[in-house]
C-alpha cells in the first residue's frame, strides 16, 4: 500500500465506520497523533510511515487521538468514535513508523576510513581490480539494533513515504532512497535473448526473473543517487561518480563539503596533489593503508608513525629513501630504531640458498651441492655524522620506540 492509498482508504473507513466525513488532511494529522506527534509536519520531520511488520507500532494512546480530533473540530463523542476506528484500522493494516535517525544509521553510516589493501605503487596508487571499488558500490551494513535493509525494502508504505518526502529541497531523502535501492547493474543478455525466441532453461529463466526485478530497482538507484549528488550530498556525488564511471561527479565531490570516504577519494583522485591530500586525510582518520602509502613516498609525518609498527624491511627501505634524499640524520634515525629492536641495518644478511630439490629455500650446504641462489639484503653504508647529529638521531629513534611500546 502506498501513502496515498493509505490516506484514501483510511478516509473511506472513517466515513463508513465512524459515520462522519473526515477531511484527507485530518487523516494525516490523526495518523501523526497516533505516533505521539503534535502534527503531521512534526511527524514527517522525525519519521516515515511503514507497514509489513517494519518499524515501531503506534506510541500514542487513545486519549492523544481523541484530543487531537477535538482540536481538529470534531465533537467529543464523534472524536472518540473516529479515534477508536482509526486505531483499529491501523492495527488491521499493520501501520507502523520508522524514525529517520534509524534509517540514516542503517543505510548511511557516518563516513569513516576502513583499511583496505587497495593501494599499491603504481601511478594512481590503487589496484584497479580491487574487489568492491568498481564492480558494485559498497553495501552499507546496518547496525545490529537497526532495521535491516532487506526488511525495509519489503515495506511498500516505507518506500512510498520516502518517495513522497524526497524532492529538490530534500537531497538527503534521495540519498536514503538510493541506499535502499542500491544494487549492481543487472545483465540484460538472457532477457534480450528470450525476446529473440531463445528457449531458456529453468535456471536461465530464474536469471531473467532476477533481471526483471533488479532492472527497475537499478534505475531508481541511479536516479535518486544523481538527485542527491546534484542536491549537494558529497558522499552521493562520490558514489555516483564511481558507480556510474562519471568523473564529473567525482570532481563535484571534490568541490562539495561534508562526510566522505577519504581513501576512496584518493583512489579516484584526478592528480597526484589531490591524491596526496586525500591520503593525508585518510591517514589522519586512522587508515594504516593510507599512512603506509604516504610513508612509502617519503612523507616524513607518515614515516614517523608507520615506524612505530613497521618491520625491519620497512626500516631499511626508509633509511634508503633518506639516503637518496641526502638526509643522513634521518637515515641514522632508522638505524638507531632498528638497533632498539635488535637489528643492525648495516650488517649484511646476504646468504646462499638451495634452489629446488628437497632442500629448496634452506641455507646452501656444499655437501649436498646442486643449484643455488643468493638472497638477503646488503648492509647499508651510512655516512659518518658528528656527535651532535648522532644524538639528534638517537633521540628521535627513542621517541618513536617509546610511542610504539
Amino acid at each position: 500500500m502506498t501513502l496515498k492509498e493509505l490516506a484514501h482508504l483510511a478516509q473511506q473507513t472513517l466515513h463508513t465506520r465512524a459515520g462522519c466525513p473526515v477531511r484527507r488532511s485530518h487523516v494525516h494529522e490523526l495518523l501523526a497523533a497516533a505516533f505521539g506527534h503534535r502534527s503531521w509536519a512534526a511527524f514527517l520531520s522525525d519519521s516515515v510511515l511503514a507497514d509489513s511488520g517494519v518499524g515501531a507500532t503506534p506510541t500514542g494512546g487513545l486519549p492523544d487521538l481523541i484530543g487531537r480530533a477535538v482540536q481538529l473540530g470534531y465533537e467529543q463523542q464523534v472524536a472518540s468514535t473516529v479515534a477508536t476506528t482509526l486505531q483499529a484500522f491501523m492495527a488491521e493494516h499493520r501501520i507502523s513508523a520508522v524514525s529517520l535517525a534509524d534509517l540514516r544509521a542503517a543505510l548511511l553510516p557516518t563516513a569513516r576510513v576502513a583499511d583496505r589493501d587497495d593501494l599499491d605503487d603504481d601511478n594512481d596508487g590503487i589496484d584497479d581490480d580491487a574487489e568492491g571499488w568498481d564492480d558494485e558500490p559498497p553495501r552499507a551494513a546496518p547496525p545490529p539494533s537497526g532495521p535491516a535493509r532487506e526488511r525495509l525494502m519489503g515495506s511498500p508504505m516505507l518506500l512510498s513515504s520516502l518517495e513522497q518526502a524526497a524532492g529538490p529541497p530534500n537531497p538527503q531523502g534521495h540519498f536514503l532512497l538510493a541506499a535502499l535501492y542500491r544494487c549492481g547493474r543487472p545483465n540484460p543478455y538472457l532477457y534480450e535473448e528470450s525476446l529473440k525466441g531463445r528457449v531458456l532453461t529453468a535456471i536461465e529463466r530464474g536469471w531473467v526473473d532476477d533481471y526483471l526485478r533488479l532492472e527497475p530497482q537499478y534505475r531508481k538507484y541511479e536516479a535518486h543517487l544523481k538527485a542527491a549528488a546534484l542536491g549537494g550530498v558529497r558522499a552521493a556525488a562520490l558514489e555516483y561518480g564511481t558507480a556510474f564511471e562519471n568523473p564529473e561527479f567525482i570532481a563535484l565531490a571534490e568541490r562539495l563539503t561534508g562526510d566522505i570516504d577519504a581513501l576512496k577519494m584518493a583512489r579516484h583522485a584526478s592528480c597526484d596533489e589531490a591524491r596526496a591530500r586525500w591520503l593525508r586525510a585518510a591517514a589522519e582518520q586512522g587508515s594504516r593503508t593510507a599512512m603506509e602509502a604516504l610513508a612509502s613516498e617519503g612523507d616524513a609525518w607518515a614515516e614517523d608513525r608507520v615506524a612505530e609498527w613497521a618491520d625491519d624491511h620497512w626500516l631499511r627501505s626508509a633509511a634508503e629513501r633518506a639516503l637518496d634524499a641526502g638526509n643522513v640524520v634521518r637515515a641514522w634515525t632508522w638505524q638507531y630504531l632498528a638497533l632498539e629492536r635488535g637489528v643492525d641495518l648495516t650488517r649484511s644478511t646476504m646468504a646462499a640458498y638451495h634452489d629446488g630439490g628437497e632442500r629448496d629455500g634452506q641455507f646452501y650446504d656444499s655437501d649436498f651441492g646442486g643449484p643455488l641462489y643468493a638472497g638477503g639484503d646488503e648492509g647499508l653504508v651510512l655516512p659518518d655524522l658528528d656527535p651532535s647529529s648522532h644524538e639528534v638521531a638517537k633521540a628521535k629513534a627513542k621517541a618513536i620506540f617509546s610511542r610504539a611500546r
